[in-house]
């Protein structure tokens, strides 16, 4: 296919300085008549007007309230799709890119009609040769989903595509016939592990994910939570098991990942550490409650941010 057509979704829920950071690098991509939406998740910080003042050809979706990473970049990908793009990139607003990075994507993900995904070479924004991600990987036993190669300094020798479990979420090139048979990304996480599990089901149909590492983009880490680490938490522990209900694990394999999980927020309790030790707790009473979505719509769960 000669030049896909191909929208960019950023997804931000405040963040505004990050955003307009973002989509200053995106002025300077190099690939040929590409488009950006802004999925705005329900700020508080005036992001949609500051946007629209400052980016006027940058079109603007506003969902009115937090629904998530999965809920937000649903929205932008529906209108992407309707709007007749062959591929949609989600793009993290706490993410700068390379002028060529999008040019690198689509070339490696088009030589094949079987490509899903493909996810650059992320870095650590404030040590820009550092890798922070050179797509993902999955131990199936456990659940645990990890970056590939995090903190490696980059190298000359890493030029060839890889296939890889799964290309993380923070830039991911997917691919409009994949969406169209393995559906949206599943809200029900809310937050982490959709990615892993959208391109799980996507292997599943029969296409593969692919690390680019010739494509460059670097992430401003842990920007999204506020430093709110508590949650973070909850969500990787939750989502965790959720992750492996969908994978067929059975009750055995669950209730050994529950118990590596209980461990470790006793360990945390031990030292001293009660906040994240509760959250560890929560993210394990929800899962076997069935309570997914959001943190804050979950009535029995408290609200993390006001732990001390």
């Amino acid at each position: 296919m000669s030049d896909p057509r191909v929208v960019v979704i950023v997804l931000c829920w405040n963040g505004v300085e990050d955003t307009l950071e973002c989509l200053a690098s995106l002025r300077a991509v190099d690939y040929p008549g590409f488009r950006t939406i802004v999925v705005d998740n329900g700020s508080s910080d005036g992001t949609p007007a500051i946007v629209r003042s400052s980016f006027p050809g940058v079109e603007l979706i506003e969902t009115g309230e937090n629904l998530g990473f999965a809920g937000g970049n649903n929205v932008g990908i529906c209108r992407a799709m309707d709007g007749a793009a062959d591929a949609v990139l989600l793009l993290n607003n706490d993410t700068t890119v390379a002028p060529d990075f999008l040019s690198e994507l689509v070339e490696a993900m088009y030589r094949s009609d079987r490509v899903a995904a493909a996810n650059p070479t992320i870095y650590y924004y404030d040590e820009p040769d550092v890798i922070w991600a050179a797509g993902g990987a999955v131990d199936l036993r456990t659940g645990v989903a990890s970056q590939r190669c995090i903190g490696e300094t980059d190298s000359a020798e890493r030029a060839d595509e890889e296939e890889v479990d799964y290309c993380v979420g923070t830039a991911i090139l997917m691919r409009r016939e994949a969406v169209e048979t393995v559906g949206l990304l599943d809200p029900a996480y809310f937050l982490y592990y959709e990615e892993t599990d959208w391109c799980f089901r996507a292997r599943d149909a029969g296409y593969r994910c692919i690390y680019v590492p010739t494509a460059r983009v670097w992430h401003k880490i842990s920007r999204g939570f506020d430093g709110n680490a508590a949650a973070q938490l909850y969500y990787f522990c939750r989502n965790r098991l959720l992750f492996l209900r969908r994978r067929g694990a059975g009750w055995g394999r669950l209730m050994r990942a529950t118990g590596d999980l209980a461990r470790m927020s006793a360990a945390m309790a031990l030292r001293g550490d009660r906040v994240r030790s509760r959250a560890v707790l929560n993210g394990l009473a929800d899962f076997h409650r069935g309570r997914f979505g959001a943190l804050a719509s979950r009535p029995k769960v408290p609200d993390l941010r006001s732990e001390t």
